[in-house]
């Protein structure tokens, strides 16, 4: 309930401000499953405001939107009506409201790192067909510009801790004998400034601050003056964690 807290405040800032995922991404998936996501039924754990759910759908995958805070579906719901592919369940990962063997691929988009896995391995598992894939996936922030560097560094007085939100698991539990694979896809977006502070106030982070409107203030004032132009770049670097279950080696 906790980490749900986080983003309870925060679920328009996070539809309006957060980036989507790089179209190599899903073709990786593709790629990995061995079938188009088209006609897939795939699962996305920690849906959020539903930004991954609506590329998979827009692929052609019936996508159950799993999410537990209830502000997040909500703003889940309210934009993903357009998206008929898009079904909208509110509810946990570690104990996912479907049945065994339903779906072909399961995901988690910016959100495993909430999830404790030793409940979370054993639901996407169970949830998964024989051959199914799980992917687990984060847009990083890339920060080596003069003034990427700056604002990290005004993160970091501001709240030392913020770089272990970003913490990515290295491996799963050895006990379920899974193979990793891992992917990097790096890639920018050009946007208004208010659009990049908008997706920087939606960060666990920045709204646990004591005064995070104080915060995103100063940035503004900063931003606007190192870009007059009210326009700048955002680059990330998208990394994908995918295992493959095994196939069905029972049939005769």
């Amino acid at each position: 309930m906790a980490e749900r807290s986080k983003f309870d405040t925060v679920a328009e800032l996070y539809a309006a401000g957060r980036p989507d995922y790089p179209a190599e991404l899903y073709d990786t998936l593709e790629a990995i499953l061995g079938r188009p996501l088209a006609g897939a039924h795939a699962v996305d754990l920690g849906a959020g405001t539903g930004i991954a759910s609506r590329q998979l759908a827009a692929r052609g995958a019936r996508v159950t939107a799993l999410e537990l805070s209830g502000p997040m579906i909500a703003q889940l719901t309210a934009d993903s009506a357009g998206s008929a592919g898009v079904r909208p369940v509110q509810g946990s990962a570690t104990a996912i409201p479907l049945r065994d063997s339903c779906a072909d691929l399961v995901t988690c988009a910016q959100a495993w790192h909430w999830i404790d896995p030793a409940l979370g391995i054993p639901e996407f598992l169970r949830v998964l067909r024989p051959g199914g894939v799980f992917g687990a996936w984060w847009n990083r922030t890339l920060r080596e510009l003069d003034w990427e560097r700056a604002q990290e560094a005004r993160i970091d007085a501001a709240c030392g801790t913020w770089a272990q939100v970003y913490s990515l698991p290295t491996d799963f539990d050895e006990r379920y004998e899974l193979t990793i694979a891992k992917y990097d896809f790096f890639w920018d977006r050009r946007v208004m400034v208010d659009r990049h502070l908008e997706n920087l106030a939606s960060k666990s982070y920045i709204a646990e601050l004591p005064d995070p409107a104080a915060f995103i203030a100063t940035e503004r004032e900063l931003l606007r003056e190192a870009f007059p132009d009210g326009r700048l770049t955002e680059r990330f670097a998208t990394h994908l964690i995918a295992v493959r279950t095994p196939a069905d080696t029972t049939a005769a």
